[in-house]
């Protein structure tokens, strides 16, 4: 294997203690990070030397949801409620997609995401195309990138919005078992599940995905309790609450992400702690789509582990974790008038460890230190809105942007160097893509 040393840089660790370590350095051997220190490594021979001089070096971040498969309609039906949103502008470009565009949508999204240094994505996948194999077409390509990802297959079984996205049981649990048996020895590219929307699926099709998750040692991503209207679907079908009627299902529990969380109660609170299931918040997206603003400071105090996500790229409009840092932590302070409510080493915890344990990865992943997995980033520090950099971990949440990553490094290989995609053709990607999304845009009508 291998041997890469990274030299000379500031490391915001993400370990228990939060360290920073000033002239740092980062030892790795193949895809594992086997000694971090301050000065010169006792090793002297190396295959690769990276000079981190004047960059922070990070853990690569999580992007623990996102929906790259939508990623056609970026700014299509702004301005507009969720459901509006959905409805208006965004399924129907989708039905106009073909097979081919789903595959070229998880490229340019793996692009923009490691371009952003998100290391690490859970993307959220829907299609009304199951039958022409874009599941397997598509997460493929998303492996090709070399980014690391969970590729959640979500389908509905008894309503949407529109009735091209259902799928019976039967097609649900044997697609879905499929992609999970052809992945499951890859590390680096895993298969999860899950109902898309809570007041689509039915009980059944719930311990279906529960029956999966266990027999296949899979994880569930739900989304849960966005809007005010997801609970007032939920409890119309159930008389429940969302996460009620999750936990009347039994998919509650540390296998499963809950996104969203918005509209809460404190007994919702109360369940998801007790059964250590994960939050993913997502605080952009809530923004712009008007959604309301997740109990943070409540959940936190309650103990629950908290990820953080972009959302994606059609309803947060990037795919900038560095800009999602700072909203979450903007916006619980504004709401609760309190400038602690959140502060920039905690939010930064959620955009590494905290996505890490929500994918059932805390051990290995989102912290620089020995024995963990190398999904590293280096930020270049030397631009003028970082200058003076008197606090590395404020300077990086409160000052810095995603095109200030500069180099990218998962699994121990370099994706990204002085900017430049090493994986796949960048430029060809982008040229397809804006041909594809006009041709899509016109079949749809919109």
């Amino acid at each position: 294997m291998s041997t890469l040393l990274i030299s000379g840089g500031t490391i915001l660790t993400s370990d228990d203690e939060n360290s920073v370590i000033e002239n740092g350095y980062v030892l790795v051997d193949g895809n594992i990070i086997v000694e971090v220190g301050s000065g010169q490594p006792m090793a002297s021979n190396c295959d690769e030397v990276i000079d981190a001089s004047g960059s922070l070096v990070c853990p690569g971040f999580i992007n623990a949801h996102t929906h790259l498969c939508m990623i056609f309609g970026r700014s299509l039906g702004s301005d507009r409620s969720l459901l509006h949103w959905l409805s208006d502008s965004q399924l129907p470009l989708m039905r106009a997609l073909e097979t081919e565009d789903y595959a070229l949508s998880m490229e340019l999204g793996a692009i923009e995401n490691i371009k952003a240094g998100n290391t690490t994505i859970c993307e959220v996948f829907v299609s009304p195309h199951y039958a022409d194999g874009v599941d397997e077409v598509s997460i493929a390509s998303l492996d090709r990138t070399g980014i690391r990802s969970i590729f959640f297959r979500c389908s509905n079984d008894e309503s949407f919005l529109d009735e091209a996205f259902l799928e019976t049981r039967h097609n649900i649990i044997k697609r879905s078992e499929r992609l999970i048996r052809h992945w499951k020895n890859n590390a680096r590219t895993r298969v999860g599940i899950g109902p898309l929307v809570p007041w689509g699926a039915s009980a059944d099709a719930f311990e279906d995905a529960v029956q999966l998750s266990q027999e296949n040692n899979v994880i569930m991503h739900l989304h849960t309790a966005e809007t005010p209207e997801y609970n007032d679907l939920v409890r119309q079908r159930t008389g429940k609450s969302n996460v009620e009627m999750l936990a009347d299902v039994g998919v509650l529990g540390d296998r499963t992400m809950l996104n969203h969380c918005v509209h809460l109660s404190d007994h919702d609170i109360g369940l998801i702690a007790e059964t250590g299931s994960h939050v993913i918040h997502d605080p952009t997206s809530n923004m712009l789509l008007a959604a309301g603003v997740a109990p943070i400071s409540k959940l936190r105090s309650a103990g629950i582990n908290i990820g953080l996500a972009c959302d994606g790229p059609s309803c947060n409009n990037t795919q900038d974790m560095i800009q999602v840092m700072k909203d979450a932590a903007l916006l619980q302070k504004v709401v609760t008038l309190q400038p602690d409510a959140l502060i920039a080493k905690d939010v930064f915890a959620m955009a590494t460890r905290g996505g890490a344990r929500a994918i059932g990865m805390g051990s290995s992943l989102g912290s620089i230190q020995t024995g963990f997995l190398a999904d590293l980033i280096l930020i270049d520090t030397q631009v003028p809105h970082l200058t003076p950099m008197h606090d590395p971990m404020a300077t990086l949440v409160y000052s810095a942007r995603g095109s200030d990553v500069q180099t990218v490094i998962i699994d121990g290989r370099i994706v990204m160097q002085d900017r430049h995609i090493t994986t796949v053709d960048e430029t060809e990607i982008l040229v397809k893509a804006r041909e594809r999304a006009v041709r899509a845009r016109q079949c749809a009508g919109l």
